[in-house]
Order: structure tokens, then C-alpha cells, then sequence
């Protein structure tokens, strides 16, 4: 049995957003071949209780570091006399460099995974075999992120980022062994950065079982977005829904509800709240949201990487309108498993017609169903988590001592 060192910027529980999901289910499968220790970051105060019996019924030795918020902001400042970019800054504390050390220092550890480049800097400099699971491009994400900016603050610090990360980004990859990303997209961006490093994609999950299909296709009705609503991009994409698309939608359908729910919506959304626009914060539980909505709405533009809540929705069998950027890492066609336009204009037009549309509409829905059982199941995520691990000796069904890393390719399957 081999150990692994698993490194996270958030606690992995509970479930709610990407950075809690992902590493939560690599977790779960990697402790049930291997000896597995984590350390984590905490925003906010120690683990309590049920988050760390969450985690160790996986059977995972559990480390958590309290992060202060207004601590780390402080510690960003670094980004100014360093080469670090803000969100590496932010996440640079000796706390957790010193948890690190002490078992390093301590356990015989045979590979070393940071999930996130947040936590690379903790094993960059380590004389041990390490991946790196990026996810997306940050420098492909910052450049989007940064032409779908609305005010000069946001740009300036998107600028500020990119200009970092175009220097550090590069130069991380090569102190690890391999690094994934969740798209072939992402995979061909950070190639153009850096062609000499390896890459590998591990793509996304979604929990089949959770997010279960509901053939009430004629019985849905209303259009549906979802997010953590303080998340600036969510809170942009909710404006837009409301300001842009859904009066459109409402012309051809007067009684058209938009729902948009999610947690912690700023109070200028809430603002817009109206007869016809639904700001639901604090929702328990999105999945009966997910079966209600005749039409799931996400005009994604800008950023990188894969989305989790257009899996979610194809999952639980709501129609999908997004953008091509809305679907990237998601072997989705247009017409088939969803609809894809480029503006505001030609979403809402999407969403009229689906509206009229009940056959088309359950059509879509099946084939996103049977899509993501074929490809974004949490058991083909760690298949190919696998196939990253085994040329080193980890794969689950043939455990050996590790060796000399292989030569350095780019792998793009």
C-alpha cells in the first residue's frame, strides 16, 4: 500500500462547490487503494466535528489549517514583491507549510498531490514524485474573466493576475511530474503557454444518484439558473438572465417565472427580485429545482475549465441553453444534448423555442442523461486518475515502489 499526500485549499465537506466536490471524490477513491493523508485549509476556523468524521469515515488521515480571510487578504499583499500571483498569495501560509513538513518529515510518503495550484508551492520544491491537479488554464481563465469584465476594478486586477500567472503558471507545471486539467481545452491553452511539460485530463463528475433523472418533462415549467450567488461571475450571469433574456422570453411567454437560486445572492440581486424573477438564497437542496425548471439558462462567457452546474442540470434531465464556452470539456452537441448560442439574443430565442417545444425538450433530456452516465461519472474520473497514477507504479491493481518518472510528453486524451 503506498502512501499519498493529498494538499487542498478548501476542506472538502461539505459538498458544495467544485473545490469541495472534486477533491472530496478523488479522496474517497484514492483512500480505497491507498494510504491517504490530507491537509486542508478551513476558511474561516478549525474542521468541526462532522467535517472531519466526514472525511475520515473515507478513511483519510485528516489535517486541517484554520484560514483567516482577513489574514490571507494581508498576506496577498506579497503578490507586489514577489512572483506569486494573488490567489497563490492568499493561500501561502506557514501554518500549513510546517503541518506539511512534520509529516514529511515523519512518514514515508510516496507521491504528493496538490490539488489546485494553491497549494503547489507546499510541494514545488520537494524531492519526491507530485502531480499537480490544476483543473483549468489560469492564465486562459484570467484572460477571459478579463474582456467579460464590467468595471476598471475588475479589469485591473484581472490584468494584475494574468500578468503574474503568464510567468508563474509555466514555470509551476515543470516542477511536477504531471499535471491535469478537466479539458482537452484547457490542456491546448496551457500547452501553448509551456510545450514541455506533461498534461493529462481528468475530467469532472457528477453523482448519478444525487442528481437522478426525472422524466416530468411535460410537467416542468420556468427557466432556472443556479450557483453560490456571491460568486461575482454567477452574480453577473444572474443580471444578465434578468436584464437581457428573460424580458425577450417574456414577450413570446407573458407567464415565464425565472428562478434563480442558489446561496448567498448579493443584495443587488436580491434587488431585482419581481412577480416574475425568483431569487432563492440559502437553497438546501438544488436537485428538486433542477426537476421543476422547464429550461436550464446558463449564457457562460469568459473562464476556463469545465462547469460543474451544466453537468448537474443534464444529470437531473432539466434542458440545457448555454454558449459553446458553457459546454467546453462536455463532448455535448448542439441540437442533440442541448442548445447553443453566442448572445443574449440568440439564448433567448433557444429558450423560446424549447418553451414550445415538449418533444424536443424531453429529446435533449434523455441524450444529456445518457451522456453524462457514458462520460462524467465519479467512477470515470477516477479511471483516469488511474491512468495518470499508474505509470508510476499506483495504479489500485498493481502497487509497487515508485521509479524513475517517464520521459516528458503532453497527453491529451
Amino acid at each position: 500500500m503506498s502512501t499519498i499526500l493529498f494538499l487542498a485549499p478548501r476542506f472538502p465537506w461539505p459538498l458544495i462547490g467544485g473545490d469541495r466536490v472534486k477533491p472530496y471524490h478523488l479522496l474517497r477513491h484514492l483512500a480505497s487503494h491507498h494510504r491517504v493523508i490530507l491537509v486542508a485549509f478551513n476558511h474561516g476556523g478549525p474542521a468541526t466535528a462532522e467535517q472531519r468524521r466526514a472525511i475520515e469515515d473515507l478513511g483519510v488521515e485528516v489535517h486541517d489549517v484554520p484560514l483567516n480571510p482577513y489574514a490571507a487578504a494581508l498576506a496577498s499583499a506579497r503578490t507586489l514583491t514577489t512572483g506569486l500571483p494573488l490567489e497563490i498569495a492568499f493561500y501561502t501560509r506557514p501554518e500549513f507549510a510546517r503541518i506539511v513538513d512534520e509529516i514529511l518529515a515523519t512518514t514515508t510518503v510516496d507521491l504528493g498531490i496538490s490539488f489546485f495550484m494553491r497549494t503547489a508551492e507546499y510541494l514545488r520544491y520537494r524531492p519526491m514524485k507530485k502531480v499537480l491537479i490544476a483543473e483549468d488554464c489560469r492564465v486562459e481563465y484570467q484572460t477571459r474573466s478579463s474582456h467579460a469584465a464590467r468595471s476598471m476594478h475588475q479589469k485591473l486586477v484581472r490584468w494584475w493576475e494574468t500578468r503574474k500567472l503568464r510567468v508563474y503558471e509555466p514555470a509551476i507545471v515543470h516542477d511536477f511530474d504531471v499535471t491535469t486539467f478537466v479539458s482537452p481545452e484547457d490542456v491546448m491553452a496551457m500547452t501553448n503557454l509551456e510545450p514541455g511539460a506533461t498534461y493529462k485530463v481528468v475530467t469532472n463528475g457528477v453523482d448519478l444518484e444525487t442528481f437522478s433523472f426525472r422524466d416530468n418533462i411535460d410537467q416542468r415549467e420556468g427557466l432556472l439558473f443556479t450557483g453560490k450567488l456571491d460568486v461575482l461571475a454567477n452574480d453577473l450571469r444572474a443580471k444578465m438572465i434578468i436584464s437581457d433574456i428573460l424580458p425577450d422570453v417574456r414577450r413570446r411567454y407573458p407567464d415565464t417565472i425565472l428562478t434563480v437560486a442558489g446561496a448567498y445572492p448579493k443584495s443587488s440581486l436580491r434587488a431585482m427580485a419581481s412577480a416574475y424573477v425568483r431569487i432563492e438564497g440559502q437553497v438546501p437542496d438544488i436537485v428538486p429545482y433542477l426537476h421543476g425548471a422547464a429550461v436550464y439558462v446558463h449564457p457562460h462567457h469568459g473562464g476556463s475549465g469545465i462547469q460543474n452546474k451544466v453537468l448537474e442540470a443534464m444529470a437531473a434531465g432539466c434542458p440545457v441553453v448555454t454558449t459553446p464556452s458553457g459546454l467546453q470539456g462536455i463532448d455535448a452537441v448542439d441540437g442533440v444534448h442541448a442548445l447553443v448560442a453566442t448572445d443574449a439574443a440568440s439564448i433567448s430565442r433557444n429558450i423560446i423555442t424549447l418553451l414550445g417545444d415538449v418533444d424536443l425538450r424531453r429529446r435533449l433530456a434523455h441524450n444529456a442523461r445518457q451522456l453524462m452516465e457514458r462520460t462524467h461519472t465519479w467512477e470515470v474520473v477516477g479511471r483516469q486518475l488511474d491512468d495518470v497514477l499508474a505509470p508510476y507504479g499506483l495504479d489500485p491493481n498493481h502497487t509497487v515502489t515508485w521509479h524513475d518518472q517517464p520521459s516528458s510528453s503532453i497527453v491529451t486524451e
